[in-house]
């Protein structure tokens, strides 16, 4: 990764940091959405410098890119014009020499609710609820501590957390992310 944008969030007693987030990362969630590739992907990836495995993310998200131009195509001052009173945008800058971190952010996916599970179950293999939640009865919801962002669905217009976990690499993989900005195998530059 050659270039970064930094967005920095500025929380305060009315407005909580985690509300920023959602509605930042909806936004930068959007662009990259019309930013895909046919397969899905995009060349963006995001980066979370003051991350820490409890909630939030920290304040700041960090934007990177092989190309200045994908970047820029992004749009983020117009994107997030009606929030600037609550973040402050970086000019595209290059990325510094001789990183000596890198990391993969992904998504890490729980099954929290047997209960949804159940129903989601029930659903696709044509069983009663009943028959069911006797398929999760023994499973407990699995608890975690790793930080989250808020995500409002468009398909089925429900909240829903994404959960990111953080992997720390010695040597760069290029490749490609996913439109949250996230990827398993990708890394981004840690500073």
């Amino acid at each position: 990764m050659k270039y970064y944008i930094d967005i920095k969030l500025l929380g305060d007693t009315e407005i909580s940091l985690g509300f920023i987030w959602q509605k930042v990362y909806a936004q930068m969630h959007l662009a990259l959405v019309e930013h895909k590739d046919s397969d899905g992907m995009c060349r963006v990836g995001f980066a979370f410098p003051h991350y820490k495995e409890v909630f939030p993310l920290g304040d700041t998200l960090r934007l990177f890119s092989d190309a200045k131009e994908e970047l820029s195509s992004l749009n983020t001052h117009e994107r997030l014009k009606n929030l600037l009173d609550y973040v402050t945008i970086s000019e595209i800058k290059k990325v510094p020499l001789n990183i000596g971190e890198y990391a993969t952010f992904s998504r890490k996916q729980f099954k929290s609710n047997p209960i949804r599970l159940a129903r989601r179950y029930a659903k696709r293999h044509e069983k009663t609820l009943e028959e069911a939640l006797d398929v999760y009865s023994g499973m407990s919801a699995q608890e975690t501590k790793l930080p989250f962002v808020m995500m409002k669905s468009n398909s089925s217009n429900q909240q829903m957390k994404i959960f990111i976990e953080k992997n720390i690499c010695l040597k760069e993989q290029k490749g490609l992310f996913n439109p949250y900005g996230l990827s398993k195998t990708s890394t981004v530059p840690c500073f």
